[in-house]
Parts: structure tokens; sequence; C-alpha cells
């Protein structure tokens, strides 16, 4: 069973350092939209590892950084908090939401926030959610390896 209460309506999240966003609700299609501009934005960027870095963990980064800035650009209507250096309010555009991503504790905040009513809607479901390995919960794991090599904006979410 699951209970059809996900937000409809734009909130506020309140995140570290006193900044406040008021987002609108993440739906598929939002989700979705962030994902691909994510994927897109890392193959543009194409940012390999520093020779000393491990890859998966750089991939990661990589992939949770480009799924903030983009759930930011496409959810935050309104902002408080977010300053310019020379200390006016700063005007929300790609650039300055994708600032304001850059800040580990702020992008890790929203994300987490902003995918909360997923996850409660997950947990609800009993242990009967998605898997990310394309499995049921009780079943053994079949494609364990599977992809590892692509970075996707499903791994950003995760970590």
């Amino acid at each position: 069973m699951i209970r059809l209460d996900l937000p409809r309506e734009p909130h506020w999240l309140d995140l570290p350092h006193g900044v406040r966003l008021l987002v609108r609700p993440l739906d598929t299609a939002t989700d979705a939209a962030a994902r691909a501009a994510s994927v897109t934005d890392l193959r543009d960027r194409g940012q390999t590892a520093p020779p000393a870095a491990a890859k998966e963990p750089w991939r990661l980064g990589q992939t949770k950084d480009a799924l903030a800035r983009a759930v930011g650009q496409l959810t935050i209507l309104e902002w408080s908090g977010v300053l310019l250096a020379d200390g006016n309010p700063a005007p929300i555009t790609f650039e300055t939401v994708a600032l304001l991503m850059s800040i580990p504790k702020i992008a890790t905040a929203f994300l987490r926030q902003i995918y909360a009513p997923l996850d409660r809607l997950a947990a609800e479901g009993e242990g009967s959610g998605v898997a990310l390995h394309g499995t049921s919960v009780a079943a053994p794991g079949t494609a364990t390896g599977a992809g590892a090599a692509d970075a996707t904006a499903v791994d950003a979410a995760r970590t």
C-alpha cells in the first residue's frame, strides 16, 4: 500500500548556514529531467579523476554534484540567505544555483530534503521498493556489476 501525500505546492527547505529555498515539488518529470541533465553535464564536462584519486569515489562525487545542480536549477523558485561576494542578495540563475550547490553541506542537505517525500514512499512499500540491482529485497542480486563503469544520476541520490 502507498499513501499519496506527496507535496503538491511549493514549500520551503531549511538548509545549513541560514539558507532557505522555496522549491517546487519534485515530481517524476522534474526528477527525470534533472537526471538526464546531470548525465549530459557530466558528459559535456568530460572530467577525469586526478591521477591519485580512486575512480569510483570520484565518479560518485561528480555525479552527486551534477544532480544537485540540475535538481536545484529545476526546482528553486526563491531563496533567502544567499548573497553575492559583495553582500547583496544573489539572483537565482543557473550560475548562482551551481555555486550554491558546490558547497558540500548545502548540496547534501538539499538532496536529502528534496528527495525525502519520495524516500518516505519507498519506505512505506514494506520492503518492496525499487532495488538498485533490479531485484526485490528478498531475492539475491543478479546484476551486481552491471553498468558500474558509467556515471549515472542514480548514484548521486544514494550518496
